[in-house]
């Protein structure tokens, strides 16, 4: 007969195998949701109404630019009036005088022209004439965007900041790092697919201000690291990044901005799949999502006991 001591020993060491399981069991599911952090870089050339990139890493989703503008007010320079696309807005490569909707400047980066913009320079996201904007599309993935990247910033003709060309823009102890612009980052909080034109700039319903950006600058690929933005950690499937004008919806009380002279080149983004629930609060709840709920993990307990009372009965038999 087995001594009992060792029948309560080895019964201590089977439940606590059986509270590892459960735990590991939960471990697993939590990191299951998480994701490595990813970077989008916009390097193509050309012009387009859209373009897809893929992200840094394999399984991270795909995102879609496009661009859209909202006409400022001749004499305050103010944003006024609804958000119109420029897809439609395709010209020929070289032609300065066209509408080119978004542009892709190689190392560059992202831009747009909108058709009516007289100041230099061109094929810039900018704030002159029109307030102009970048929206992010990634699917029906949600994506909590951490950072932007500019490959070139300039505040108009007399000073340029071009990454690819110029390191020096990239590092904060020089002049050159000092051509800076302002921009406005926001999230779309429907569950549908927006629809951005006709929405009134001042309102941007269905949308929320998640950063402003004062004196952003350039920064290297494929880490992105010197406009960090999203400190709440909001997540989205689509982002909208705009130059910065005091007419946008909930930009007022921002330090460091002004409306004016903001020329820049979107070269890309940095952010983290969310492989979880989104919060109500518009958040990704890594932590929760996937984990098994109360009751599914008793049933797991009830049935890893009994499997190991089942043993120990046959052991007992035997």
């Amino acid at each position: 007969m087995t001594p009992c001591w060792r029948v309560n020993r080895g019964t201590t060491m089977n439940i606590r195998n059986v509270r590892w399981s459960l735990m590991a069991l939960g471990a697993a599911a939590a990191l299951a949701t998480t994701s490595a952090q990813a970077a989008w870089t916009f390097d193509s050339t050309g012009n387009s109404s859209t373009y897809t990139y893929n992200g840094s890493t394999a399984g991270d989703p795909t995102v879609s630019l496009t661009g859209f503008y909202v006409a400022n007010n001749a004499s305050t320079g103010v944003a006024s009036g609804n958000w119109a696309s420029s897809a439609g807005n395709v010209g020929t490569s070289g032609n300065a005088n066209s509408s080119y909707g978004v542009t892709s400047n190689g190392a560059y980066g992202i831009g747009m022209y909108t058709g009516s913009d007289n100041g230099s320079p061109y094929h810039a996201v900018d704030n002159s004439q029109n307030t102009e904007g970048v929206l992010l599309n990634f699917g029906s993935s949600k994506v909590t965007l951490t950072s932007i990247g500019l490959g070139f910033t300039s505040n108009g003709t007399t000073s340029n900041c071009v990454v690819s060309t110029d390191s020096s823009c990239y590092k904060a102890d020089t002049a050159a790092a000092t051509v800076t612009v302002d921009l406005a980052v926001y999230r779309w909080t429907g569950t549908a697919a927006p629809t951005l034109t006709g929405t009134a700039a001042g309102t941007m319903s269905g949308w929320e201000l998640v950063s402003v950006l004062g004196d952003a600058r350039t920064d290297a690929a494929p880490t992105y690291d010197k406009n960090v933005i999203n400190a709440a950690g909001k997540t989205s499937s689509w982002w909208l990044i705009t130059a910065y004008n005091s007419g946008l919806a909930g930009v007022s009380g921002a330090a460091n901005v002004d409306n004016g002279n903001d020329y820049f080149k979107l070269l890309g983004v940095q952010g983290t799949k969310c492989s979880g629930n989104v919060t109500s609060s518009g958040t990704c709840d890594v932590g929760r999502a996937g984990v098994p709920e109360p009751a599914s993990l008793a049933l797991t307990s009830v049935a890893l006991l009994g499997m190991f009372g089942l043993r120990r009965r046959k052991a007992k038999v035997a």
